[in-house]
């Protein structure tokens, strides 16, 4: 059994994105002051234009600084909270309260291999994974679920299995589950 979580509305003005806008117009600026002290026209004032790249390398420095605290102090921070459960059963599918059998479901889709924990130096909340069950109606469902170590899509990879050979989940999609290396 998996929790399922909220979507969160993505923002479209953050802090992270007009310091990354900071850092490319940064990185342009020295080098566009770089290509300048080339020339021979501005020869008197080259050390004036590479004194400046130097002083742009420093607030460049300073900005990714603090992008990497602005990550990792917001970004971990999730605004998703709990509202339901997925299991993964030989004969049907609990998608939060709806029961399907495998008999109603055309395909599953397993995205992301996001688990809650410390991998790889990166910390993760383990909430980006998301379970699309595509209905014989037609009919999508989706939802976004949370992987632990204990418990994993990995730990389920019987069911999977029987999915994959009723046709229900793709080779690709099995295959990068059973690949995943973040279940270290």
């Amino acid at each position: 059994m998996f929790r399922t979580f909220s979507t969160v509305k993505q923002q479209k003005f953050t802090i992270g994105k007009v310091l990354l806008f900071l850092m490319i117009a940064d990185v342009i600026v020295i080098v566009g002051l770089l290509a300048l002290a080339m020339f021979p026209q501005f020869y008197r004032k080259k050390d004036f234009l590479l004194e400046s790249t130097f002083t742009l390398n420093m607030v460049l420095v300073g900005i990714f600084l603090l992008a990497a605290l602005n990550y990792v102090i917001f970004n971990a921070k999730s605004k998703s909270r709990p509202n339901g459960k997925i299991e993964l059963l030989e004969n049907e599918v609990v998608f939060e309260d709806r029961t399907i059998p495998l008999s109603q479901i055309e395909k599953i889709r397993i995205i992301g291999n996001d688990v809650k924990g410390d991998f790889r130096g990166f910390i993760s909340k383990g909430i980006r994974n998301q379970l699309i069950v595509t209905l014989k109606d037609g009919t999508a469902l989706q939802a976004l679920f949370e992987q632990t170590k204990e418990n994993s899509v990995l730990g389920k990879k019987d069911i999977l299995a029987i999915y994959h050979q009723q046709g229900k989940l793709s080779d690709s999609n099995f295959q990068n589950i059973l690949r995943n290396t973040n279940y270290y």
